[in-house]
Formats: structure tokens, C-alpha cells, sequence
């Protein structure tokens, strides 16, 4: 499946008082790596508009598993590489890898649910979704 990359720079905000990089930081790297790339698969639809109406859906996460390896520093250019590594019926997993040039920060595998966004009950991933995702 495509891979999709998301950079930033590493803030004061995402460093601790010893200016490392926060271990919770990797986290929201890796929610603006998957959401920059479901802006790019999906273009016509924001996160809100895809939750609008009876079979609107949210993309939840239900799991994460974070190897850190080493450690990020303030300043640093950081890239995020996401990929889609499998789809099922309600769920997908997310590879995301946040590197700083070619060295490897942390290797994330998130589990993403699917759920009714009126119910709150677990959904089929849309047909556009998981086309766009496979593409």
C-alpha cells in the first residue's frame, strides 16, 4: 500500500524538561501522519464530514504498540512514515515509523476501529476509504 509522509520539526512543547523528545509526542506524530493522509486519499471529505449523517463514520484507535529506539531531540526534522498494513471488515492497522533523516526514533503499529458516528457501534469501513487506503 502507498506510504505516506508527514515532516515537522521537533517544538519545545514536544520535549521533556532534559529537551528530549516526550514519549507522548510519537503519539500525536503519528495522529497527523494518519490524518494528513486521509486528507490526501480523501480529498473531498474532512474528518467532520465524514462523520456527518447516519452512516457517518469516526476512525478510532483501539491499540497502539510504540518501539522507541532513540532518542528525538529539540530541533530535530522529523519525518512520519504511515503506511495501511492490513484491512478487515471494522479495522485496520497503521505502520507508522517516525525517523529523523534515515535513522529510526520509534516504529508504531496502531490498530484503527471504525465505528457509526451516531451509534457508537463498530462500522464497515467505507467502500471509498478502503479503496483510497489500497491505492
Amino acid at each position: 500500500m502507498k506510504e505516506y509522509l508527514y515532516t515537522t520539526r521537533v517544538y519545545f512543547s514536544d520535549t521533556d524538561a532534559v529537551g528530549l523528545v516526550y514519549h507522548a509526542s510519537y503519539i500525536d506524530w503519528a495522529e497527523h501522519g494518519r490524518t494528513e493522509m486521509l486528507k490526501e486519499m480523501v480529498p473531498d471529505k474532512t474528518q467532520a464530514e465524514l462523520a456527518e449523517g447516519e452512516d457517518g463514520v469516526l476512525i478510532l484507535v483501539r491499540s497502539i504498540k510504540i518501539d522507541y529506539q532513540t532518542p528525538g531531540y529539540l530541533d530535530d526534522i522529523i519525518t512520519v512514515h504511515t503506511t495501511i498494513e492490513e484491512m478487515r471488515r471494522l479495522s485496520c492497522t497503521a505502520h507508522q515509523v517516525v525517523m529523523r533523516g534515515d535513522e529510526v526514533l520509534a516504529d508504531l503499529r496502531v490498530g484503527l476501529a471504525f465505528v457509526n458516528a451516531q451509534t457508537k457501534r463498530p462500522a464497515l469501513i467505507p467502500e471509498f476509504i478502503k479503496k483510497a487506503y489500497e491505492a
